[in-house]
């Protein structure tokens, strides 16, 4: 193809398997037809050298770097790339290839666009390297030319706590695919559990309070197992939580699959007990495939989806418009929640609503809302 455009180029960290990496290639998908017609070339450049988990699309040029975590081996490693592309603008994804978005723009004269996947202050609470990667949010996202929260939440946070203007940030949720969502959910895969369960999905890391999941569903004693997919530096510790609460024969920990829905769609309906999301694209997934949802009332997202409502509050276990939200590290909470889905009118009526709720997140409307940030920084 012969290009009539300056490069746009896009920054993660990797293409490893996780929500914000999944959503960087559902981008560059869903964009394609616009960067055709433009004629414009689009690179994508992984800051890591690790595992992929996701398919790149063909039409981009992937570079991959080494820069092995490290905030200035990034720099150094990108800032020559950058030099030769010349880009109109770069869309990062993720703290660390945001800092560098923002530092280099400001030295080279391209555009940032920077997209924040998390509630940070909920995301980066730990000790000095969040202290000082918060510090460094402070002082670089609002010289970016655009900042793209995931949700509302993650959008007042930045305003709140970080000083970013609002009139810099557009809120883009995650797009879904029902279609293909389907699709995927119907293959056939062979360890699926022989009795019924509930299920959740996500890393086995702190912040996704699995401990809290299987504290609750020990206490409310249902007749379902609970299946747990995915991996992390947890697993052995809830392996061990499990046992030690007399439900290790019926928590079943699968690991990592590539291809979740199966899982999904056969699960009686879908929980979430994380400290803290971005946009939790489990809980919208699980909606697609027609799944009533448990979720805890983190920030930030699942109030918006399920109540549709921000800011919220609950207190213990509320039935809201589309699913049970619970307060946040509550395992009453979630364990109320566990014993109102064991009335199958109750699950049958909010699966009817997430199916409903489902349709707001298309990819049409994910497409128009990219190309109007674009539009915005580069007129």
């Amino acid at each position: 193809m012969k290009y009539s455009a300056r490069p746009a180029v896009f920054i993660i960290n990797s293409l490893e398997g996780g929500g914000a990496e999944r959503v960087m290639v559902k981008l560059l998908t869903i964009m394609e037809p616009y960067f055709n017609e433009r004629k414009t070339p689009v690179h994508l450049i992984l800051l890591d050298d690790l595992p992929e988990s996701h398919l790149c699309p063909v039409y981009v040029n992937k570079t991959v770097l080494n820069s092995q975590g490290s905030l200035i081996k990034g720099y150094q490693q990108l800032k020559p790339m950058l030099q030769k592309l010349n880009p109109e603008y770069v869309f990062s994804f993720l703290t660390r290839s945001n800092f560098l978005n923002v530092s280099l723009s400001r030295r080279m004269g391209f555009k940032s666009i920077i997209s924040e996947r998390v509630n940070t202050t909920s995301h980066l609470s730990g000790g000095l390297k969040d202290t000082v990667s918060r510090l460094l949010v402070r002082l670089l996202y609002n010289k970016a030319d655009s900042v793209v929260a995931v949700s509302e939440g993650v959008k007042a946070d930045l305003i709140q706590n970080y000083a970013v203007p609002e009139s810099k940030i557009a809120v883009l949720y995650n797009p879904y695919d029902i279609e293909q969502l389907r699709g995927q959910a119907a293959e056939g895969v062979s360890d699926l559990p022989s009795t019924p369960y509930v299920i959740s999905v996500g890393r086995l890391v702190k912040n996704k309070n699995f401990s809290l999941l299987i504290n609750a569903y020990a206490k409310a004693n249902i007749s379902e197992d609970l299946v747990i997919l995915g991996v992390g530096d947890e697993e052995l510790l809830l392996k061990e939580l499990a046992n030690e609460l007399g439900v290790g024969n019926k928590v079943h920990f699968l690991g990592f699959k590539s291809n979740p829905y199966p899982y999904v769609k056969s699960a009686e309906y879908f929980i979430s007990t994380s400290n803290a999301e971005g946009f939790p694209n489990a809980i919208v997934e699980a909606m697609c495939l027609e799944k009533a949802v448990v979720a805890t009332n983190c920030e930030s997202g699942p109030a918006e989806i399920i109540a549709e409502k921000y800011p919220y509050h609950v207190s213990g276990a509320s039935q809201e418009k589309n699913g049970i939200l619970c307060e946040l590290k509550n395992i009453n909470g979630v364990c109320s929640a566990l014993k109102l889905f064991e009335d199958k009118s109750v699950r049958i009526s909010c699966a009817m609503k997430s199916k409903v709720c489902a349709q707001q997140f298309s990819y049409h409307a994910f497409q128009e809302k990219v190309i109007a940030i674009i539009d915005k920084v580069c007129k």
